[in-house]
């Protein structure tokens, strides 16, 4: 605003204040490049506050200058010389205070201030904004031309009102609208994941299936064994007890944790690292003998690893799993190598997303709505070129 005051062409002050907020954008931009619609967003809707909030305040400075000056006191000098000082105070304070309010609310009816903002979510909230920006040119153009007072100004003074009202429940019927479509998300994540929990328990009952059918066989296989070498005939019976070793190698998982469904979902991404060349490392244990439910536990590593698959990187990516019990607290550890910098949002404790389709956190809302169950909670943490989640779990 300063250059703009020294520059010889004289501009009209909605232009000036125009280029100060593109400026502002400006600014934004080249601090953090992420989320632009949301930008513009702040950007419009502060432009079209500031402008409503002082028109506002000039009209109630209007009224109050009818009321306090008249020929009787414009005769005393120094009594008008200090009315109009104290107007003119007055104003700006009018003025600050309908705009700090008006950001105020705005501020507090915009919760989901972190989530990524889509360009139909940007038309939707900026609409009032530039409908209130351009009743008020209309207003003042007429304004100007005609000189009107009075009643004018008092349907100016209520159409700026409803302006920043309409502002305000666009942005709340936006984040309701945001909320159902969130929860909608999460339900279909979590059943989804449900249902994926449930096919894992099928495969475990045809693998225990297979395995008494292998038991029930092994006295056969014994005699068969037996005979061979009976028989001085040792290259088929080490040929028989490779066969042998083979299928029962099949059947075992290479993970054992003590839960044959965690086994199935923790032997899944292990496979889906080393097909991906990612370094899969576990040291998991189920819990014995506690109210921890199953399903529970696989909710956590589903969308923990998940979350670790999407978001592994570097030169030689890893993922590590490690689970410990010490007394009721049971504590499961993911880390995963990741190049970058880990951004948490204040107001939830987890991490930022990248995402453009509305999932926003599901998942680990999903891992802390089960930790909460449980008595814990989450925690992230960034150490070097490795992002660790903690899960935190009361299970006695």
């Amino acid at each position: 605003m300063t250059v703009l005051y020294i520059m010889p062409p004289q501009i009209d002050n909605i232009l000036a204040y125009f280029i100060g907020t593109v400026a502002a954008f400006a600014v934004m931009y080249v601090e953090d490049r992420q989320n632009i619609n949301q930008k513009i967003f702040l950007s419009v809707t502060f432009f079209t506050l500031r402008w409503l909030s002082s028109s506002m305040a000039g009209i109630i400075d209007f009224f109050l200058d009818i009321v306090l000056f008249n020929s009787a006191i414009a005769a005393m000098s120094w009594l008008h010389y200090g009315l109009y000082v104290m107007t003119r105070i007055m104003d700006i304070l009018f003025c600050s205070l309908l705009l700090l309010l008006s950001i105020q609310a705005v501020n507090r009816a915009y919760e989901y201030k972190n989530r990524y903002m889509g360009k139909k979510e940007l038309l939707m909230l900026i609409v009032p904004s530039l409908l209130g920006m351009v009743g008020y040119m209309i207003f003042h153009f007429y304004q100007v031309k005609s000189e009107m007072t009075g009643f004018y100004d008092v349907l100016c003074f209520l159409y700026y009102l409803m302006s920043i009202i309409a502002i305000l429940v666009i942005i709340v019927f936006f984040q309701n609208w945001k909320s159902l479509q969130e929860e909608q998300l999460g339900q279909e994540l979590l059943e989804s994941q449900i249902n994926n929990i449930k096919m894992h328990i099928k495969e475990v009952e045809k693998l225990y299936g297979d395995l008494r059918a292998m038991r029930h066989d092994m006295g056969n296989h014994i005699q068969m064994i037996e005979r061979l070498m009976g028989a001085d005939n040792s290259s088929e019976a080490f040929a028989y007890l490779g066969r042998l070793k083979s299928e029962w190698q099949e059947l075992t998982p290479e993970i054992r944790t003590g839960n044959p469904v965690t086994d199935m979902i923790l032997l899944e991404k292990s496979n889906e690292a080393q097909m991906r060349g990612i370094r899969f490392e576990c040291d998991f244990r189920y819990p014995e003998n506690t109210k921890l439910d199953v399903f529970d536990v696989c909710i956590i590593l589903y969308n923990a690893l998940n979350n670790c698959m999407e978001s592994v990187n570097g030169e030689k990516p890893y993922i590590k799993v490690h689970a410990f019990r010490k007394n009721s607290i049971f504590m499961l550890i993911i880390s995963n190598s990741f190049k970058g910098r880990l951004r948490i949002d204040p107001a939830e404790g987890i991490p930022y997303t990248a995402k453009k389709n509305g999932e926003h956190g599901i998942g680990l809302k999903n891992m802390r709505r089960v930790a909460k169950k449980y008595m814990g909670d989450l925690s992230f943490e960034q150490n070097g070129d490795e992002v660790t989640v903690g899960i935190m779990l009361q299970i006695v």
